[in-house]
């Protein structure tokens, strides 16, 4: 077997011209007819037969046996590109999260590996899921049915960072947590009917935005009091609508919210809560409240024991591979975790002392490039080895 390492190096001008193309050509949701067509096509050129799934791309290589995933995001975010790079995207639309690598990288992954695809002790299964960034992505995948056939036994993702960070990272660092790691993220819109009135008789109707705003300090009131002390979460409340005129109380008030947490059994009970608690106050007060959950994904819990071996096989082709605490940042990877044992980490591509002082989802964003091959060598060697002791 050829030095994953090293032949990554090698192929490191493929990586970076994959990158940008994928950059300049940066699509939306599940809108991504010219990222599809290109993946498709890569991996056509490197002897695969990829097909259609979910929105995304899959392929396979190897042999019968035990399989693992490996997986990258492929769309942007919808916002206009001011890196000022050469190769920046015009059309609205802009890769400043980093898929465009996340899919470089698993593209020279999939090169590699069918390089070596006769030493390969089971399958590595290819996920290029769409939509991430929306949270639904990978639910789209999972029902469409790409953990079988062939049944999925682990998933391996991983995400780049770069911009200002408290620690010392520097180009190539890799870093994950051992269980929990990234937040859930379920976004609330809560619907609050009263009835109307003049302003001047109040008394006749139901004030939906003093309701509204009941439910707010209800809500506040028991993260503080209620939620253990060891339970990291966050409750934000972050618009509400309501009224129209100065003299006219409110029939309907409308808020939104986010909730993250980083336990399964947390999340479910603080959905639960969230319910109850604006149903119950909206009573209170002699008006409805309904709640709806428009985005949503669980936290990313890396497997223990997978994460472990995982690790190990990270430090034999990176450098400077370290634990971290969890991140506040949400990631839909996290739904493959529901299903099978996952190990996700992330992968620093330069800091403000190295000339990128601008974080995830900024516009300016830029990262170094010599950080991709890091990944294409961990995906490999993570998915090798992983066969390997797993026969």
């Amino acid at each position: 077997m050829n030095s994953y390492k090293t032949r990554s190096q090698e192929i490191y001008e493929e990586i970076i011209e994959n990158r940008r193309y994928l950059h300049q050509h940066a699509e939306l949701g599940f809108d991504l007819d010219q990222t599809r067509a290109f993946v498709t096509e890569k991996l056509k050129s490197y002897g695969y037969e990829p097909s259609e799934l979910g929105g995304g791309i899959t392929a396979t290589v190897g042999k019968p046996g035990k399989t693992i995933m490996l997986r990258a995001d492929m769309d942007a975010l919808p916002q206009e590109e001011a890196s000022g790079l050469p190769f920046a995207c015009t059309s609205g639309a802009c890769h400043s999260c980093g898929h465009d690598a996340h899919v470089a990288m698993l593209l020279g992954a999939a090169r590699l590996l069918k390089e070596n695809e006769d030493e390969l002790q089971g399958t590595v299964k290819f996920c290029f899921q769409p939509c991430e960034e929306l949270l639904s992505g990978a639910k789209s995948m999972i029902d469409a049915g790409i953990l079988v056939n062939p049944q999925v036994d682990a998933a391996m993702g991983m995400h780049i960072n770069y911009g200002p960070v408290d620690h010392d990272y520097h180009v190539g660092t890799f870093f994950y947590g051992e269980e929990k790691f990234c937040s859930s993220a379920d976004a609330f819109e809560i619907t609050v009917t009263g009835k109307s009135a003049h302003g001047s008789t109040p008394h006749a109707g139901v004030n939906a935005l003093s309701v509204a705003a009941n439910i707010v300090v209800a809500l506040q009131q028991f993260f503080t009091l209620q939620q253990p002390s060891d339970e990291t979460s966050v409750l934000s409340v972050c618009s509400l609508h309501s009224g129209s005129a100065s003299n006219i109380i409110p029939e309907k008030a409308v808020m939104q919210g986010t909730i993250r947490t980083y336990s399964r059994p947390n999340r479910n009970y603080l959905l639960k809560r969230l319910e109850e608690i604006a149903k119950q106050t909206a009573a209170v007060w002699g008006a409805e409240a309904e709640v709806d959950i428009f985005i949503s994904t669980p936290p990313n819990v890396n497997d223990p024991e997978l994460t472990a071996e995982m690790g190990t096989y990270c430090r034999e082709v990176l450098d400077d591979v370290r634990l971290a605490e969890p991140q506040s940042f949400s990631e839909d990877f996290a739904y493959y975790g529901e299903y099978v044992p996952t190990f996700f980490g992330m992968l620093y591509a330069g800091g403000p002392d190295e000339g990128y002082p601008y974080k995830l989802h900024d516009p300016h964003a830029t990262f170094d490039e010599t950080v991709m091959p890091y990944g294409v060598a961990a995906f490999c060697q993570c998915a090798t080895r992983w066969l390997e002791n797993h026969q």
